[in-house]
């Protein structure tokens, strides 16, 4: 039933308040076999009321902050834990690098060499063991659609976490770098998951204003771990024997433990329930995540998100339903890249792509970066704590940011400023003695707080708000898996880069000149091609993909002129023509 009180501004009459079934005209042509068998998208919402689901839209919208966070206090814990696995994963890669500037690791696993008079892990190991483990990460994203669809969002992290928990026991006991190698491909997997999994579920249980928030907290998660891993490090960088570096390995399954704990009380996305024609496990789920389980509010947000569905299945590209097996992986990775997709993947790994080659790679090979610039070991890591601290000043302050700036701006501005530290921290190479890895030190620390306050976490909220629900799952693997192979090349040249050893290049800060100019050319693709989605609704951002609207011209107005124009254009529309949506374009009218 619809809330008595649609709130201020919202625009609805009364009579539009009267509960309407309405029939979505698409799926009356819909195969019935194949609805049965549950290949369709529209198969969940066959009947709905439109003017609730309106009513819910225009309430989201004209929220404010503090009553969202009031009302949808559950989904944000839910959201959460889910985005907890990230923090195991930006640990476990943090760790792998910052263990190659601990002595007890290199004595353990590296050789003896002459001119420094110390252990130290040869070269193709630094660059193998990270690599293996995101070539696992590639594995995982690749299995986590078909993965997903078949067992959802919640178990599919329960089994990962259970995976993840019994490979920490091969790093614990490693006695050999081959044995590592194994082991870091291996936990690579459930990560990768993780790194899709995490956004997703986020995006589609956020309500319009915590969207930016339970979005970019993934970032200040990644934060979070590499600040856990650099603590860990120092911390036990005093400890004698083996020890001393496999206690940070056995810290992992004390996350593990934490979040299947965690995770284990949360609901499955309504939104993946929705899509199995499972209607009544999709008003458990909501009724779950909304302030004390609200009839009322449920049957809005339930209403909403079978709105949603059925705009997104108005428009699919070739009408036909999804199969199962490999032939359905198939037809939804070309759907990925026809149609109305097609620009909505190509804009998420792009902007994926640009945090990866923006210099951030420099992050955690910073201990070697400030030893090639002329500190000690202990000094490295000692400087090294301050990276991750102001990465989550930068993350929290994004918050505040993106409540008065647009996900697109902040993109761009961010951009060339971190260009121009780049090539300040180039710069300071040129400062004489240690003034010069004091200096990168600090010019560094000041990257990291303006990379976390603009483009780490803002890319995660664009590209979990680009892709369409339908496509969700796979447009997200898409993009990442992007991030991830400009990652591997990161991984080869990084520690060729800013290494100091005969196999390198020597270049150390004089790495940010590179970086530098790749942010300039990101700046340049992002005021051409990536639309701001601050403010709009998943529904809105469908209509206007679906016109083909500028990227500079994205805006809730410019949806509502758009849905009006659709509605007043198509004579056999079920849809209703006052949406919360439209209201304003109207009265404009």
């Amino acid at each position: 039933m619809a809330s008595k009180d649609s709130g201020p501004g919202l625009g609805i009459n009364e009579q539009d308040q009267e509960k309407t079934e309405t029939v979505v005209s698409d799926a009356a042509s819909a195969d019935p076999a194949s609805l049965e068998a549950g290949y369709s998208p529209l198969a969940p919402a066959l009947t709905y009321d439109v003017h609730l689901a309106e009513t819910a839209e225009a309430r989201e919208r004209d929220m404010s902050f503090s009553a969202a966070l009031k009302a949808d206090r559950r989904l944000i814990w839910y959201s959460l834990g889910f985005s907890g696995t990230i923090i195991m994963e930006g640990y476990g890669l943090a760790l792998i690098t910052y263990l190659f500037s601990f002595p007890q690791f290199n004595k353990k696993f590296g050789v003896y060499r002459e001119e420094i008079q110390d252990y130290e892990v040869q070269y193709i190991w630094k660059a193998l063991l990270p690599l293996v483990a995101q070539f696992g990460s590639i594995l995982g994203i690749l299995i986590t659609s078909p993965i997903t669809s078949k067992f959802g969002y919640k178990r599919t992290t329960l089994m990962m976490l259970t995976l993840s928990a019994s490979l920490v026991c091969m790093t614990f006991f490693a006695e050999s770098t081959k044995i590592l190698s194994a082991a870091f491909f291996l936990q690579g997997i459930p990560w990768g998951v993780y790194q899709v999994v995490a956004p997703a579920y986020a995006s589609e249980v956020a309500t319009l204003q915590l969207r930016p928030i339970l979005t970019t907290w993934n970032n200040l998660c990644w934060v979070i771990g590499q600040l856990m891993a650099s603590a860990v490090v120092k911390g036990f960088q005093g400890f004698e024997g083996d020890t001393a570096f496999r206690i940070p390995f056995a810290f992992q399954w004390l996350f593990t433990g934490i979040l299947i704990v965690a995770i284990s009380f949360a609901p499955e996305s309504p939104y993946w329930f929705l899509q199995k024609k499972k209607l009544p496990e999709a008003g458990k789920a909501v009724s779950k995540m909304v302030r004390k389980g609200s009839p009322e509010r449920t049957e809005e947000k339930l209403a909403l998100m079978r709105h949603t569905i059925a705009q997104e299945a108005k428009h699919d590209d070739d009408g036909q339903p999804i199969r199962t097996g490999f032939a359905g992986s198939m037809q939804r990775l070309k759907r990925m890249f026809t149609g109305v997709d097609a620009r909505r993947t190509e804009i998420a790994c792009v902007a994926w792509l640009i945090q990866a080659l923006c210099g951030s790679s420099i992050i955690p090979w910073a201990p070697k970066l400030f030893e090639s610039a002329g500190l000690a070991p202990s000094q490295a890591l000692s400087v090294n704590i301050a990276l991750p601290a102001a990465g989550i000043l930068g993350t929290l302050g994004s918050w505040w940011l993106m409540r008065f700036w647009g996900r697109r701006k902040i993109y761009l501005v961010g951009l060339f400023v971190m260009a121009f530290t780049l090539v300040a921290c180039g710069a300071a190479s040129y400062a004489p003695g240690t003034a010069s890895g004091w200096a990168a030190g600090g010019i560094l620390t000041a990257y990291t707080a303006i990379y976390d306050l603009t483009i780490g976490p803002v890319c995660y909220s664009i590209v979990s708000e680009i892709p369409s629900i339908r496509r969700r799952t796979s447009t997200l693997s898409a993009a990442r898996g992007t991030y991830l192979v400009a990652g591997l090349l990161n991984h080869f040249l990084t520690p060729k880069m800013v290494g100091m050893d005969d196999d390198s290049w020597k270049w150390g800060a004089k790495t940010g000149f590179l970086y530098a100019g790749l942010c300039i050319l990101g700046a340049m693709y992002t005021w051409y091609r990536i639309p701001e989605t601050n403010g709009l609704s998943a529904r809105a951002l469908d209509i206007l993909f679906q016109n083909e609207t500028k990227a500079r011209e994205f805006s809730s107005q410019k949806a509502a002129e758009l849905e009006v124009r659709d509605s007043l254009s198509t004579t056999d529309s079920h849809m209703s023509a006052t949406s919360a949506l439209s209201v304003k374009a109207e009265e404009k009218v």
